[in-house]
């Protein structure tokens, strides 16, 4: 039975990636740069870094577009559709809940605000200063420092990236995506909807 719950927090818990997406269009728009919406959606589903390459974009550019989703994000993201039920459920059943996070710190406000923030015992974000996901030194950590037992343990996120942190670090994985693709995962879902399925089954 899972015990422990290690999440992403972007397209995993919250729908972020609108807030995301509509804003650099809009800025890179602003450069006098046309852009597919679509494409940078693909772009930052792998990675807020793999956009930037892509577009080639200035340290100028990348510090105005975080200052602005910040601002809009407060107001705009939410958590996905029967996020919070699931927390509620999991804990009651006395589960532990985690975040690791390539945003900074903007992600407590974000918990604070929808009432989210008692579920989880730790976050962990940019500035804890972990090697990025893939890598599994965050979940690594968080498995030892609260002695999770690893067939109890799932890491869930909607990036290939996630689930191979999780996979490296010897926990169960769980993939939310509705593309078609190879995966490590254990489990994948089509959407963060479908979690209360196989979570509380």
């Amino acid at each position: 039975m899972l015990k422990h719950f290690i999440w992403d927090f972007d397209g995993t818990l919250f729908d972020t990636y609108p807030v995301l997406v509509d804003v650099f269009v809009e800025l890179l728009e602003r450069e006098g740069r046309t852009v597919e919406r679509e494409q940078v959606a693909e772009l930052m589903a792998i990675s807020a870094k793999t956009t930037y390459d892509t577009f080639d974009v200035s340290e100028a550019f990348i510090l105005n577009y975080k200052q602005q989703k910040m601002m809009i994000e407060q107001e705009q993201s939410e958590p996905f559709l029967g996020i919070r039920e699931l927390l509620e459920a999991l804990s009651t059943r006395g589960a532990t809940h985690h975040i690791v996070t390539h945003r900074g710190t903007s992600i407590h406000a974000l918990l604070a605000k929808h009432g989210l923030t008692h579920h989880f015992q730790d976050v962990l974000t940019a500035p804890d200063g972990f090697a990025r996901k893939p890598d599994p030194e965050a979940v690594t950590y968080l498995v030892n420092r609260h002695q999770m037992a690893r067939d109890e343990t799932i890491m869930i996120g909607d990036r290939e990236l996630d689930v191979l942190a999780g996979h490296r670090a010897g926990i169960k994985t769980c993939l939310i995506s509705n593309r078609p693709n190879e995966t490590v995962a254990t489990y994948t879902v089509t959407s963060p909807g479908r979690l209360k399925e196989l979570l509380l089954t």
